[in-house]
C-alpha cells in the first residue's frame, strides 16, 4: 500500500508539472513539508536594516497611511486595525528580544494589518515557496433573499483521489455550515484581517480565499494540520461532515540555498515602466488554479488571442448577437501593453463589430499596467476620456528622493508636484497623472453598441482603474458580481526601486526579503472626480451576484441577466460607415482633398489632424445615412499622420468618433 501510494504521488507531481517553471511542481501533506517551512536566520543587524526600512517604508513613503486610520479606526492590538507608523516603532525598540521567526511575523502583521494589497512584506525563501490549500475552494452566492451564503465553488478532483480516496468529496454548491466548528459567518469574520480585503466585499471574498488557500510568500502556514467542515448537501439537503488535511505545493528548486539571496532591485534601465498597479496574491492564485482545476467551467467557449489574457466569444441570444471579451491580467505575458491594446481594437473593429452589445469580463483580475488600464476606455467613448489621478504623501523623504537629477528628466511633473507640496502643510501634493489626455486618446472610439464591464471583490488595483474609469467616462454600465470592486487605489514599487537610486538611505535588504509600498494614491476623475479608490472601489450600476445554478452552469444564469440588460439598451441613432472596407491605416495619394464617409443623425462632423481641429462640416443630416465628402490636409507623398473625424449633434458633443493613420502615396 505504501508503496502505490508514492507511486501515486509521484504521477501526480509529474501531472501538475508547472509550464512556467523548469523544475516540477511537488505537492504533499502540510503536515509533511511543514519542516521545510522555515527562515533562515538573521543577525542582528539584519534584523536592524529590516525594521527600519519598514519603518521609511510605513511612516514616509506610505501613501494611505492615514486613509487606512481613518477609515478602519487604529487599534491597540493585532485583532484589528493598527497605526503602522506607531507599531513599527515598537518593533524597532524591542528588536534585540526578537527571534528571527518573531521579527518576520510582527513585521508581516503590521503590514496585513493595513488591509492594503499593495503594501507587502514578503518572506523570504524558503518560506516563500510553498503554497497551503484544501482541494476545494469557496464561493459567495446570493440566496433566494439576497443573504449571503458560503458554497463549495469548485473541486480538484485529482486530490481527493490521490490524497484521501476514502474520503467522502463534497459536491459543487454544497453549502457550508461550520469551518472548523465555527458558525462559517463567524469564521469568514475571523479570516477578514488575514484576508486582507479592503471593504465589506473584498473582506469577504479575500477571506474565502484565504480560509482555502494561503501562500507562504506573504503568509504563515495554517496554523492546524487539517480542518473540519459541516456541509449541507445542495443537492438532496442532507447535513454531513468532513476533515480535511491541508495540502501544500511547491517547487523544489527555490528550496536551493543558492536562491535565498538580498532581493535589491538594481535595473535602472526603464524607469518609465513603473506605472504598476497589481496584487501578487491574485495573480499566485490565479496560476495556481490554471494548474490545478483542469477544466474551463465558463457557459460559452471562448477564443484564444496571441495574448493569453485576452479571450473572446460571440454568444447569439435569439436574434441578437453579444459580443465578450475577458481580460484575465493588466500584465500582458506575451506582447507589451500595445500589443495587448492593438489585439483588442482589432478583436472590436473585426470579429465583434457586427454584435449588439458587448460584455468586458474583468472578474479575478489583480491588475498590473496603470497606462494600460488608462488607455482602454477610448475605445468605448465618443468623446475624449479622462484618466484618474494620482498624489504623493508630503515628507521630506518623498522630497528628497524624486529631486534627484534622473527623475527631474524622467517625472518632472512628479517633481514638481512634491516640491510644491514641500511649501505647505498640507498632507498630500497635488495630483497628477500616468497617461496624458492625449495618450489615453490616440487610438479612438471602436465600439458603438451598448457596454457592460463584469467585475468582483477581486477585481483589483489597476482593474479598479480601469472599471472606475469605464463609469466615470460613462462609456459602460458596471454589474458587479459582488457590489464593489476591490478597492485597490495605488501604484506600488518594490523597495529595490528605492534601493537603487538612494541606497545611502534605503540599504538593501537582506536575507531575501522584498518589500512594496503604495506611493502614489488614485484619485477617481469625470462624474465621481475627487473620489479615492482605495477601500470604497468602484460601486456596481447593477447588482448580479452569482446563484447556486451558477456554480454548476459556468455562471449562465449571471451572465443571462447582463445580456438582457444590456441588449434592452437603445441602440444610439447616430453613426456613421465608411463607403468601402477601411483598414487600420489609410493610404491616400497627396492629391486626393477629400474623403467620404456616410453618416446619419449627426449635425456636424469634425476633422482633426494630429489632434488640432481642420475642418467642422455641418452636415445636419437625420433619418437615412448619406455620404459626405470631409476635407483632408495637404501633405507630401511619404508623410504619416492621424486623422479624426468626430460627429456631434447641433450642441457640439460628441456622438461618435473614429480615428485612423494615414499613409500619403504618390
Amino acid at each position: 500500500m505504501k508503496i502505490k501510494h508514492y507511486l501515486q504521488l509521484s504521477l501526480l507531481s509529474a501531472a501538475i508539472a508547472s509550464s512556467f517553471a523548469q523544475a516540477e511542481i511537488k505537492t504533499n501533506y502540510l503536515a509533511n513539508v511543514r519542516p521545510l517551512i522555515k527562515f533562515n536566520e538573521l543577525t542582528r543587524t539584519e534584523k536592524v536594516i529590516l525594521a527600519q526600512q519598514s519603518q521609511l517604508l510605513l511612516r514616509d513613503l506610505y501613501v494611505n497611511r492615514y486613509q487606512k486610520n481613518e477609515f478602519y479606526g487604529t487599534n491597540p492590538n493585532f485583532s484589528g486595525h493598527v497605526d503602522p507608523a506607531v507599531k513599527v516603532q515598537e518593533v524597532v525598540n524591542k528588536i534585540d528580544s526578537l527571534s528571527t521567526s518573531d521579527l518576520h511575523k510582527n513585521l508581516s502583521q503590521i503590514f496585513v494589518s493595513q488591509r492594503d494589497l499593495h503594501l507587502n512584506y514578503n518572506f523570504p525563501l524558503p518560506h516563500a515557496a510553498f503554497i497551503s490549500f484544501l482541494p476545494f475552494n469557496f464561493a459567495r452566492t446570493a440566496s433566494a433573499s439576497n443573504q449571503n451564503e458560503v458554497r463549495i465553488g469548485n473541486i480538484y478532483a485529482v486530490f481527493f483521489d490521490v490524497f484521501f480516496p476514502d474520503q467522502r468529496k463534497p459536491q459543487v454548491g454544497d453549502l457550508v455550515l461550520e469551518y472548523d466548528g465555527v458558525p462559517i459567518q463567524q469564521a469568514v469574520n475571523n479570516a477578514v484581517i488575514n484576508g486582507n480585503g479592503a471593504n465589506l466585499y473584498a473582506g469577504f471574498s479575500r477571506a474565502l480565499q484565504y480560509m482555502t488557500f494561503s501562500s507562504q510568500a506573504a503568509s504563515l502556514p495554517p496554523a492546524k494540520d487539517k480542518i473540519s467542515l459541516k456541509l449541507k448537501s445542495a443537492r438532496t439537503g442532507e447535513e454531513y461532515s468532513i476533515t480535511i488535511p491541508w495540502m501544500s505545493q511547491y517547487d523544489d528548486a527555490d528550496l536551493a540555498p543558492a536562491l535565498v539571496k538580498n532581493a535589491a532591485n538594481t535595473n535602472t534601465a526603464n524607469i518609465n515602466a513603473l506605472a504598476m498597479s497589481n496584487e501578487p496574491i491574485q495573480e499566485r492564485y490565479n496560476q495556481f488554479l490554471a494548474r490545478n482545476l483542469n477544466q474551463d467551467s465558463a457557459a460559452f467557449t471562448r477564443q484564444a488571442t496571441a495574448e493569453p489574457s485576452i479571450k473572446w466569444s460571440i454568444v447569439i441570444r435569439g436574434d441578437k448577437k453579444l459580443g465578450y471579451i475577458s481580460i484575465g491580467s493588466f500584465v500582458p505575458s506575451a506582447v507589451t501593453d500595445n500589443g495587448a491594446l492593438a489585439i483588442i481594437a482589432n478583436l472590436l473593429r473585426n470579429q465583434l463589430a457586427s454584435t449588439d452589445a458587448l460584455v468586458i469580463d474583468v472578474r479575478n483580475n489583480g491588475g498590473g499596467s496603470i497606462v494600460y488600464a488608462d488607455k482602454l476606455p477610448q475605445m468605448f467613448m465618443p468623446g475624449n476620456a479622462t484618466t484618474n489621478s494620482a498624489r504623493l504623501l508630503n515628507t521630506s523623504l518623498n522630497f528628497k528622493f524624486l529631486n534627484q537629477d534622473i527623475f527631474k528628466q524622467y517625472w518632472p511633473n512628479w517633481v514638481q508636484l512634491i516640491t510644491d507640496a514641500q511649501k505647505t502643510n498640507n498632507r498630500y501634493s497635488k495630483t497628477g497623472v500616468f497617461t496624458t489626455p492625449q495618450d489615453a486618446n490616440t487610438m479612438g472610439q471602436m465600439y458603438y453598441k451598448p457596454v457592460g464591464v463584469l467585475a468582483n471583490a477581486r477585481s483589483y488595483s489597476a482593474t479598479d482603474l480601469f472599471t472606475c474609469a469605464m463609469q466615470d467616462n460613462g462609456a459602460a454600465t458596471i454589474f458587479g458580481e459582488d457590489r464593489q470592486t476591490g478597492a485597490g487605489g495605488a501604484n506600488v514599487l518594490e523597495h529595490g526601486f528605492f534601493n537603487a537610486f538612494a541606497p545611502e538611505v534605503f540599504t538593501a535588504l537582506p536575507g531575501g526579503v522584498s518589500m512594496r509600498v503604495s506611493w502614489r494614491q488614485s484619485i477617481r476623475s469625470g462624474y465621481n472626480n475627487g473620489s479615492m479608490i482605495e477601500d470604497q472601489g468602484c460601486t456596481a450600476n447593477v447588482d448580479v451576484p452569482r446563484s447556486l445554478s451558477d456554480l454548476s452552469n459556468g455562471d449562465q444564469t449571471q451572465f443571462d441577466k447582463i445580456a438582457d440588460a444590456l441588449l434592452a439598451k437603445p441602440l444610439n441613432k447616430s453613426f456613421h460607415r465608411f463607403v468601402s472596407p477601411v483598414g487600420n491605416i489609410l493610404s491616400l495619394p497627396a492629391s486626393t482633398r477629400s474623403f467620404s464617409l456616410e453618416v446619419a443623425n449627426t449635425e456636424h462632423v469634425k476633422v482633426y489632424v494630429n489632434n488640432v481641429l481642420l475642418k467642422s462640416h455641418y452636415v445636419g443630416i437625420y433619418g437615412n445615412p448619406r455620404a459626405v465628402s470631409l476635407s483632408l490636409p495637404v501633405k507630401a507623398a511619404g508623410e504619416q499622420y492621424q486623422i479624426a473625424f468626430v460627429g456631434t449633434d447641433a450642441g457640439h458633443t460628441p456622438l461618435w468618433n473614429t480615428k485612423r493613420m494615414v499613409n500619403v502615396t504618390n
